[in-house]
């Protein structure tokens, strides 16, 4: 026959083992899932534009996490683009707009190719910035024709 303080030890054992478990268990459960920034569409092309006008383009952001998504801030590489989001809190599967806009009209006419970065930040501490990046061919502005030139 096994002594009392043996059978206790073991029982204290278990009981804290079990204790153990229901607390992981507790925080797991009151651990919210968190956001995940997916840019659809990354990286892009917008074209050829004239040198005397701004060009806007619409992309999409999804929140693929399990949670709920903050976006926290835009910035752009250039002050030649600016850049803005539709919604900066996304539940998960919910989509929202970034919307780009270049202006070559601040680089004073010049022409040629430019590559540009936008950056995304938000709450969730894996993946705090996202970025976007665009290419764009500037050419000079051709001169109106007038009707019968």
């Amino acid at each position: 026959m096994r002594s009392l303080g043996v059978l206790r030890r073991r029982r204290a054992v278990w009981v804290g083992v079990v204790l153990l478990l229901l607390a992981g268990i507790v925080v797991a459960c009151g651990r919210a899932g968190q956001g995940s920034i997916a840019i659809v569409t990354p990286e892009a092309d917008f074209g050829t534009i004239p040198n005397d006008a701004p060009v806007t383009r619409v992309f999409d952001i999804r929140n693929d996490g399990t949670g709920t998504l903050k976006i926290t801030g835009v910035t752009t590489s250039c002050s030649c683009t600016t850049a803005e989001v539709a919604d900066d809190s996304l539940e998960p599967g919910d989509v929202t707009t970034l919307i780009v806009t270049f202006d070559p009209t601040t680089h004073n006419g010049a022409t040629g190719g430019f590559m540009r970065q936008v950056f995304i930040r938000t709450d969730n501490p894996d993946m705090p910035e996202a970025m976007f990046t665009f290419r764009v061919e500037v050419v000079e502005a051709q001169a109106a024709l007038l009707p019968g030139e």
